[in-house]
């Protein structure tokens, strides 16, 4: 969930999970206020911290002992990261201490460590589309060298190409590593739909057909889809990506020029408004904890979520429904354009600060963390991470640890995965999106209309 905000007046609410797709545009941006702040995406249940992997890539014990490196990353990895701190402090000699923070501060709890000369933190964790602003603010080191000097163990051919570039590049130079690969799939719980004889749909008019059927049969005790259309970035717009890009849509055309009013788009919102009226109410209300809440206890049919929610389905202390759940890949969009897509809603890499004051031993973090071997360990732990390379997803452990219908539904994804933009303005550009997309699942505006004042906004603000 995980959807995040250049000074304090560039700061912006994500906008998850929630996002997500490969345009790009480079200018600066001015920091838009977002209006509504981000609820949570739920975090995992804690776990004890496993035994520490062994690493291909092994640590520098000389820069690291006794020193105490910073780690900032956000409250549904903490987890992941108190794993990794464990890890970590025992095959160095360092210390790790934790910043979490909610994932729609992140980006600007970066930002202000350098800009203010604070300097507090070492390591960063980051939702890629805050990559520009992260960059244009200077507060990632450049990993190109890194990258080189480090090619024999880091394997970056490994990586999958749907995150590498979109989670680590811009321009022509790389800031991080992927270390979250969060993308949407279709999940279905299957004595709801078998109740009604009921295939999972293929295409988003067969998934308008069972959200209808369920939620008219079940007259408020059930809901045939929950649809996660709350008023926050990463929340909003990856549910309405989802629907864009199957439709054949984009945010941008091949020259950068923004087509967010073509023809396509404005059918997938006409699809999502539509689709809403027989979702979990409100649908403009829902966000993680709500679609989840539905979920867990068997009252929604379908919901559109990240790839780890098996291993949380099948948690008897948080699930009703254990066992009960398949999953498919998105729906097809109509027409000659219509194509199966995954949105990559939220997705997370890691980079040093530039502001580090133990720089040496950040960087053997990074390195820790990117090791194809560590990768295994933390996506094989409840932890809210998904795998960011090939190798993870082939691994027997992993594919035991989700199951191999999961694992061959991301496999089956990464074919036709959809990206949000990068750029240092999209934190600007994504704030008329969010409000006129809201104002049409509201019944405020027209589908058309709402995408007609993005059009206009997004033209005004790359003259």
């Amino acid at each position: 969930m995980k959807k995040l905000t250049l000074v304090l007046s560039v700061f912006v609410v994500l906008a998850m999970l929630l996002a997500a797709c490969q345009p790009a545009a480079t200018p600066a941006p001015e920091k838009p206020a977002e209006p509504t702040k981000a609820p949570e995406k739920p975090a995992e249940p804690t776990k004890a911290p496993e035994k520490p992997p062994e690493v291909s890539a092994a640590v520098n014990k000389e820069v690291c002992s006794g020193k105490t490196i910073k780690f900032l990353t956000i409250q549904p990895h903490n987890v992941a990261a108190q794993n990794l701190q464990t890890w970590f402090q025992e095959v160095s000699g360092a210390t790790v201490e934790l910043i979490v923070v909610p994932y729609d501060n992140v980006i600007e709890k970066a930002v202000l460590d350098v800009t203010s000369g604070a300097n507090e933190v070492d390591v960063v964790e980051y939702w890629y589309p805050g990559l520009g602003t992260l960059v244009e603010s200077n507060v990632l080191e450049n990993l190109d060298q890194w990258y080189v000097d480090n090619a024999g163990w880091l394997k970056a051919d490994d990586f999958f190409p749907t995150y590498f570039d979109t989670f680590t590049k811009i321009g022509n130079s790389r800031y991080g590593i992927p270390y979250d690969g969060d993308m949407h799939i279709l999940w279905y719980y299957k004595p709801l739909l078998e109740k009604y004889n009921l295939k999972p749909p293929a295409t988003w008019d067969e998934y308008l057909n069972v959200c209808k059927t369920i939620t008219e049969g079940e007259k408020g005790a059930a809901y045939g889809c929950a649809i996660m259309g709350a008023k926050i970035p990463l929340i909003l717009i990856g549910t309405y990506l989802n629907r864009l890009g199957s439709y054949g849509g984009s945010f941008f055309d091949a020259n950068g020029k923004p087509v967010i009013n073509s023809p396509e788009a404005v059918a997938a919102l006409e699809g999502l408004v539509e689709q809403s009226k027989y979702a979990l109410p409100t649908a403009s209300a829902v966000a993680f904890d709500e679609a989840l809440g539905g979920w867990f206890t068997g009252k929604v049919g379908m919901v559109e979520f990240w790839t780890d929610l098996g291993s949380m389905t099948d948690d008897p202390t948080a699930s009703k429904i254990v066992g009960q759940w398949g999953v498919v890949p998105l729906p097809k969009g109509p027409g000659d354009k219509g194509k199966v897509v995954a949105s990559v809603n939220a997705g997370f890499g890691v980079g040093v600060s530039t502001g580090s004051k133990n720089k040496a031993c950040a960087f053997e973090f990074l390195k820790f963390t990117a090791d194809p071997e560590t990768a295994k360990r933390y996506n094989t732990v409840v932890g809210g991470i998904d795998p960011v390379r090939k190798s993870t997803l082939e691994d027997p452990k992993y594919i035991e640890f989700v199951g191999k219908e999961v694992a061959d539904a991301i496999r089956e994804a990464h074919k036709n995965a959809v990206a949000w933009p990068t750029s240092a303005l999209w934190f600007k550009l994504q704030e008329p999106l969010n409000d006129n997309l809201s104002l049409a699942l509201t019944g405020q505006k027209t589908p058309k209309q709402a995408l007609d004042d993005t059009q206009k906004a997004w033209e005004d603000l790359l003259k």
